[in-house]
């Protein structure tokens, strides 16, 4: 991930790119509930944004917020 942004906001960049108003996004947002967000597109997500990392799918059904999903990249690099 790059370092130049927090990866709070490379989340909500990509977020908002797969079509989520800028609004809707916040840190205690859920992915699923509020955004929308269903399991491929949160795995495409956190393979988009760390392209290095292998993902198991079965780790990321405890993230549940936009937090969640920034702490489990945070925790990834």
């Amino acid at each position: 991930m790059s370092s130049t942004k927090t990866t709070y906001g490379q989340v909500h960049d990509v977020l908002v790119e797969v079509g989520l108003e800028p609004s809707e996004i916040s840190s205690e947002a859920a992915l699923r509930a509020d955004l929308g967000v269903d399991s491929a597109e949160l795995v495409e997500i956190v393979t988009g944004l760390a392209p290095a990392s292998k993902v198991d799918g079965k780790a990321l059904k405890s993230v549940v917020t936009v937090a969640d999903l920034v702490a489990f990249l945070d925790n990834l690099a």
